[in-house]
């Protein structure tokens, strides 16, 4: 029997995030990729949005669209429902509220049925896997760990009746922050543009020459990696007022590094 269109809908909730000065532009980024990946199949696309932590959210009707959003959650990340968390488990998630509290940092690894169950990496836990024994602003400044940055936890705890989770940084972020220290090169981290946006930005300020690579670390999250010649705070002045509200940071190792020598 074929279900009547429209009847109900398939409501599927990404990973993915779309935040920011230019979220309208990134949910078009996902519908026009969406389109094209359904093109061939009988479903349509209702509507693409964001829930309140900026989630994107995809409904979409018709006889394929629950091999549409297995093929999303591939594609752009699958939200989870908390008693689905197991500990010991990698999770890919971002970094949020940095700097709000003082005992650690939290990551949205996607968890949509409860607004508080964010993975909490410890200040103890962080200290350890840093090396790195000051306060958590010191720690964040020194290893630049932001707000909407891509990390991939392991949880270490789950508490489903206090909606507590904890974790770790899983070895694949620890290896990626490790490696950025030892590069002589230096980086701008770009979140909540799409790759055009920072290549059109590049090109129209004759930088594109000066970006040894265009790291892709999410969907709408890059880390630009400058030649050696280049200072990524020149291609901060250069591209940050045509992509205003877009968050940059820093990443230059020499200064990161001194940072980390002046332990408090």
């Amino acid at each position: 029997m074929t279900q009547a269109r429209g009847s109900w809908l398939k409501t599927v909730v990404l990973l993915q995030k779309a935040y920011g000065a230019y979220r309208g532009r990134l949910l078009e980024t996902i519908r026009s990729e969406v389109s094209e990946m359904v093109a061939e199949l009988d479903v349509q696309i209702t509507s693409v949005g964001t829930d309140k932590k900026d989630h994107i959210i995809v409904r979409i009707d018709g006889n394929d669209e629950e091999f549409v959003g297995n093929a999303l959650s591939k594609e752009y990340g699958r939200s989870l429902q908390s008693d689905n968390l197991v500990p010991n488990k990698p999770y890919p998630g971002q970094l949020i509220d940095v700097g709000k509290v003082g005992y650690g940092l939290y990551s949205d690894v996607g968890v949509t049925d409860s607004k508080r169950m964010d993975a909490l990496i410890p200040l103890h836990q962080l200290r350890n896997q840093l090396d790195f024994h000051g306060p958590l602003r010191t720690i964040s400044e020194a290893f630049v760990l932001v707000d909407y940055l891509p990390v991939e936890v392991n949880i270490t705890g789950i508490d489903l009746y206090n909606e507590r989770v904890e974790a770790e940084f899983n070895q694949s972020t620890l290896t990626r922050i490790s490696d950025w220290m030892q590069d002589d090169h230096e980086r701008l981290l770009v979140f909540g543009a799409n790759q055009n946006q920072i290549e059109s930005s590049l090109k129209k300020t004759n930088h594109r020459e000066d970006i040894y690579e265009i790291e892709k670390l999410s969907k709408f999250e890059f880390s630009l990696r400058c030649k050696r010649s280049t200072r990524a705070s020149g291609i901060l002045a250069a591209i940050g007022p045509r992509l205003r509200g877009v968050p940059m940071h820093l990443f230059i190792p020499k200064e990161l590094e001194a940072k980390q020598n002046a332990k408090t």
